[in-house]
């Protein structure tokens, strides 16, 4: 039995090609049939589309729509503006849901929606910008790579860059909203703003100090810098003042032991004998002593050298050591 075209538009979602076979018989004996265009024409969207995408063929023959975005969501695939009125042709509520993008919450629940070729256009840039950046307040996650990608995407995405940077100059300037109202500038930046602001430098030279405090602790090479801050600054104050404290205590704890750090530097320059001294005062007797046994093989009878080592290995502990640099002190003697 004949299938209508109905039933044979339907059979495309499981067997798109037996279904255009159908349909090419079907138009040999019913050419005048007014929907042949209609079905016509949305059967060879299908057949273009899965050539040309067939990747995304289960999608587009299954006519799934909501399975499409998801694909598209993860895969390099995407379609072109020119094959927009194709996609139309297989999902009606394509054009449902580009006017759903006007919204915000529907746009950033969807910011692939140009991977579908389609051409969006932002009626109120103004109140999305405002809406964003109280989305934004809310979850300063919201700016993804994928949201800010698909905002550039918009066709009037500079609009929408200006009255970001407009809303970001709204917030309350105060320390803990410097990182948001940064990342509002990067964001019109990568939409196309490309104004010079005072308020985006002096942030960049607020957290530019704060970075170099936490590097060096060199508090003096950064107050000018700092000076020249003319937004809010009092908590980068705060750390200024505990990093400065902290290089004094440093500084006295090195003045303190000054003196033995200069010896200890001056050591590979100083005799041997004092080395070894030195090193014995400090407690550490085993490299004392292994100063004197070096000292030893060039002079094997020099008695008080033997009886520093001596004395070394009893303060030491080496009872038998001691002993036998005893007994060679009395052949010496």
């Amino acid at each position: 039995m004949a299938l209508s075209l109905e039933e044979i538009k339907s059979l495309s979602k499981t067997n798109l090609d037996n279904a255009i076979d159908l349909f090419l018989d079907y138009m040999k004996k019913h050419p005048s049939d007014p929907e042949l265009e209609n079905v016509g024409e949305f059967l060879f969207a299908k057949k273009k589309l899965v050539e040309k995408h067939p990747s995304l063929s289960r999608e587009i023959i299954s006519e799934d729509f909501h399975g499409l975005l998801e694909k598209l969501r993860d895969t390099e695939e995407m379609f072109s503006e020119e094959e927009s009125p194709l996609l139309e042709k297989i999902f009606p509520e394509l054009k449902s849901f580009a006017e759903k993008l006007q919204d915000v919450e529907e746009f950033l629940s969807s910011p692939f929606f140009w991977k579908l070729g389609i051409s969006l256009k932002i009626e109120n840039p103004e109140k999305f910008a405002e809406d964003l950046v109280n989305r934004f307040l809310e979850d300063p996650f919201v700016f993804s790579f994928e949201v800010v990608e698909a905002l550039s995407k918009v066709e009037n995405a500079e609009e929408i860059a200006y009255h970001l940077v407009r809303k970001a100059k709204e917030i309350p300037l105060k320390e803990e909203s410097y990182s948001y109202i940064l990342r509002l500038f990067e964001v019109a930046h990568h939409l196309g703003y490309s104004e010079t602001d005072e308020l985006e430098e002096q942030i960049k030279k607020y957290f530019s100090i704060s970075a170099k405090v936490n590097a060096s602790g060199n508090v003096e090479e950064i107050l000018d810098e700092y000076e020249q801050l003319t937004i809010p600054k009092e908590k980068l104050r705060e750390k200024l003042a505990a990093v400065s404290k902290k290089s004094k205590v440093s500084e006295e704890k090195r003045g303190r032991y000054y003196p033995f750090l200069l010896v200890l530097l001056a050591l590979p320059f100083l005799s041997a004998r004092f080395r070894a001294s030195f090193y014995r005062r400090i407690g550490m007797k085993k490299r004392a002593a292994s100063i004197y046994l070096k000292l030893l093989q060039k002079q094997p009878e020099n008695v008080k050298l033997r009886l520093k080592l001596a004395r070394l290995y009893e303060e030491i502990g080496m009872h038998e050591e001691a002993m036998k640099e005893y007994e060679i002190i009395k052949k010496l003697s």
